[in-house]
């Protein structure tokens, strides 16, 4: 008797075929079984998609009769292409989806019946890319600048930002945005973007933290990291208006144009930086290179002053000596002329 069932069995699964059985697909997904039976046999027959470990009580969730339980409408479907073989599809898979199913034929006696195995999970996250939102290079005016974070792939995915510390990170923020501003800069460091689900967890490439000049307003920061723009703020800022012995006060308005996806991006900005004068200064050369130039240019101001004045004495004078005295002063001022062009 046990033969006989189990012939049975063989000839009913014979007659319908599906390209799988074991289904493993990750949150989010979908998947698509194709079933070949006899079209002559089975034409008019009502086929289904049932779900239970049991093909005698499992739950029929769509067929083709247009009936489809409500959870499934706008995600499943079962299409009896007849030649073409039975159709499901199912979309937007989630854990829940996981289980036994059943692909049937309506049958007297005896439905026609292929056991199906479907296994959803997440998906892990990937190392996450961290890029900013606009040129870094208005961190040297003191403008926000926003970082964003994103895995490609994973599901359920969270994102949090951290300061790397010796101890344990400090968590700025959670979410995949990180805004940057004068008022709430962090102290210097790493920072970090973690991105995390329940399969997995990892890090971005770290983004180092500089503040060159902290303020409520007028703060000058740099950012760093692979992948990111290479900029020097005190070599990006434009010459100063005003200098004295203590510091470099700079006070112009700048035009910065940003070329993104969507075209040009004209801003103008007004500047205040200060820096130690004895350091550099704006046009490249240390400081005291250009003291000496200023005071050898006043000098020799001064001395063509002078030596016209005492050539117009001589002049009123003494005539013939007027020449000679003239000419040796032009000879003292071509020589400090051309000490200044060698200095300059």
């Amino acid at each position: 008797m046990w033969l006989q069932n189990l012939m049975l069995l063989s000839q009913a699964s014979a007659l319908l075929l599906c390209d799988k059985t074991i289904i493993n697909a990750i949150v989010g997904g979908k998947f698509h079984v194709i079933c070949k039976f006899s079209a002559n046999q089975y034409r008019f027959s009502k086929k289904y998609w049932c779900l239970g470990k049991s093909k005698s009580t499992c739950e029929i969730l769509m067929d083709t009769d247009g009936f489809t339980k409500a959870t499934l409408r706008r995600r499943a479907q079962i299409i009896d292409a007849v030649y073409g073989g039975l159709h499901v599809l199912v979309s937007a898979l989630q854990v829940e989806d996981t289980g036994i199913y059943w692909v049937g034929i309506d049958k007297i006696y005896t439905d026609i019946m292929v056991k199906i195995q479907v296994s959803v999970r997440e998906e892990g996250v990937s190392i996450p890319e961290v890029w900013p939102e606009v040129s870094p290079v208005l961190t040297c005016w003191g403008q926000p600048v926003t970082l964003h974070c994103r895995s490609s792939q994973g599901t359920n995915v969270q994102y949090g930002w951290y300061r790397e510390a010796h101890s344990a990170n400090a968590l700025l923020q959670n979410g995949p945005e990180l805004p940057l501003r004068c008022s709430s800069l962090p102290l210097d460091g790493w920072l970090i973007c973690t991105a995390r689900n329940a399969v997995s967890e990892e890090r971005s490439r770290p983004v180092s933290l500089s503040v060159l000049q902290p303020g409520q307003d007028g703060c000058v920061y740099a950012l760093t990291s692979e992948g990111f723009e290479s900029y020097d703020c005190w070599r990006t800022t434009q010459p100063p208006l005003t200098s004295s012995m203590s510091s470099v006060v700079v006070s112009h308005p700048a035009l910065l144009t940003l070329t993104n996806g969507d075209g040009n991006l004209a801003l103008h900005v007004n500047q205040t930086l200060n820096e130690n004068p004895f350091l550099r200064s704006w046009s490249g050369v240390p400081v005291w290179y250009d003291i000496i130039r200023w005071f050898l240019f006043t000098a020799m101001i001064a001395t063509i002053g002078l030596v016209h004045m005492h050539t117009g004495v001589k002049l009123s004078e003494k005539p013939k000596q007027n020449k000679t005295g003239a000419c040796l002063s032009e000879a003292n001022v071509h020589q400090l002329l051309c000490t200044y062009i060698i200095l300059k």
